[in-house]
């Protein structure tokens, strides 16, 4: 897919100013979500070279209420800021993905419970109450694949958000509680090429 030069150019030279350990990178502006692999003077053979090249560049859909710096439980935005992609994970086994890849099982949650907020718990459904938490097995559209991102992870923090997640569009929905959500073949896309040390960058 194509993107005005000007705005390749400016994108390109964003990139440039992430650590050098960074090889891959999930951009979400604009409403547009592109995947970027590092270029290196190794890999083309000239020593002087250094940039990034755009993989490929599709719509994709956010919070409800846009973007925030400062997001908490609720408020229906999407995390601001620069997050490591932890592993891929989904309802469906895993397709070859790139990186370590979970696969949800009926016992499986994400917790917005206190006690073990953020985390991915397993257990039997009914053990005990998990109101607030999300039953990743009942998401078979959603979560047919998804990625989980270190928002809120180091320290973790009661009631700054938990399950953020890049995940599948949910039929014809325009807007996620906090997610980000492209439509299944890329989201299947990005699980096949991204790597360990995959990173997602949300910008206003």
């Amino acid at each position: 897919m194509s993107m005005m030069i000007g705005r390749d150019n400016k994108t390109v030279e964003e990139l440039s100013t992430l650590p050098k350990e960074v090889k891959q990178v999930i951009l979400v502006q604009d409403h547009k979500l592109s995947l970027w692999n590092r270029t290196d003077g190794e890999e083309c053979g000239c020593d002087d070279v250094s940039g990034w090249e755009m993989a490929f560049e599709v719509p994709c859909h956010y919070g409800k209420n846009g973007l925030s710096a400062d997001r908490h439980d609720g408020d229906g935005t999407t995390p601001i800021g620069l997050f490591k992609v932890l592993y891929c994970f989904g309802n469906a086994p895993d397709p070859g993905a790139g990186m370590t890849y979970r696969q949800i099982q009926r016992t499986s949650y994400w917790s917005g419970e206190k006690e073990d907020y953020n985390t991915w718990v397993e257990m039997e459904p009914g053990t005990r109450e998990m109101g607030r938490s999300e039953y990743l097995f009942r998401f078979k559209i959603s979560y047919k694949y998804a990625m989980a991102i270190d928002f809120n992870t180091n320290p973790v923090v009661w009631g700054k958000g938990f399950a953020i997640f890049i995940h599948c569009d949910y039929l014809d929905d325009q807007t996620t509680a906090g997610c980000v959500a492209i439509e299944e073949q890329y989201m299947l896309r990005l699980v096949k090429e991204c790597k360990e040390g995959t990173y997602l960058w949300v910008r206003q």
